[in-house]
């Protein structure tokens, strides 16, 4: 009995191999569906940077904190309310200039000075009050300022709506591709959402990671793209890729 068992062990085994190899690597079609939608940034932050250069160090912390208070009354007049603003990264260090990059390379130094440093983040809870302040930083030289940040209240319920609308344009995608091929399309098999390098400009033509639009969406189609035009209003951009794999019957 042992010797016949045996071989008819082995044949179930090999009977069961094709079948398994089917459900691992079933018929499918793979598509990708990506959607860019803008919507109104309701809030943002600014990071404004602060310097003074003086010959000794108390004039440069003198210096310093005469610039940060008239930020910080500036803010005040523009309604931005003090818990809005925090003061970080106050530094100072002494600059120096090489002399041999302007006489003979004789390797000495020239003391310059004493710069110091602080970065202020403005919290910014109405969006209507960025760009001026944007405009007044730009116009004192002595204030720097870094892209700002924009945010949305919204921006995580409109994620959800735009990687639900990706899914379907990378099935749709499917669709026609099984009926080309003379197949039906089946279930969803496995879905993912891929990096989409967003190309955003600000309104003031700066490199930002949001841009001013007149519209409401700059796009909603498959790499459907629109030109930004600057007029002031601030607009979060949502790029969202679904790559997607749908079984073929």
């Amino acid at each position: 009995m042992k010797k016949i068992l045996i071989p008819l062990v082995f044949a179930a085994a090999l009977v069961a191999l094709p079948l398994s190899a089917a459900e691992q690597n079933p018929r499918s079609v793979t598509t990708t569906g990506t959607v860019n939608i803008t919507i109104p940034a309701d809030s943002a932050r600014l990071n404004v940077s602060l310097s003074a250069l003086e010959p000794t160090l108390e004039k440069s912390n003198d210096r310093l904190d005469a610039l940060i208070g008239s930020l910080q009354t500036e803010l005040k007049m523009r309604g931005i309310a003090a818990r809005e603003v925090t003061l970080k990264n106050r530094d100072v260090r002494k600059e120096w200039r090489d002399k041999g990059k302007f006489s003979s390379g004789s390797g000495e130094k020239e003391l310059l000075g004493y710069r110091a440093s602080a970065l202020v983040i403005v919290s910014i809870e109405d969006i209507a009050k960025l760009s001026p302040l944007i405009t007044y930083v730009g116009l004192h030289e002595e204030y720097g300022s870094s892209w700002p940040v924009l945010r949305s209240s919204k921006i995580g319920a409109e994620k959800k709506a735009v990687l639900a609308s990706a899914l379907r344009v990378a099935r749709d995608k499917a669709q026609v591709l099984a009926a080309e091929g003379g197949a039906k399309l089946g279930a969803l098999l496995s879905a993912t959402e891929e990096e989409v390098r967003d190309e955003s400009s600000y309104n003031n033509m700066a490199q930002v990671n949001a841009f001013a639009t007149s519209g409401r969406n700059a796009g909603t189609g498959d790499n459907d793209a629109a030109a930004a035009t600057p007029s002031g209003d601030h607009f979060i951009s949502i790029n969202v890729r679904v790559r997607a794999s749908f079984a073929l019957e």
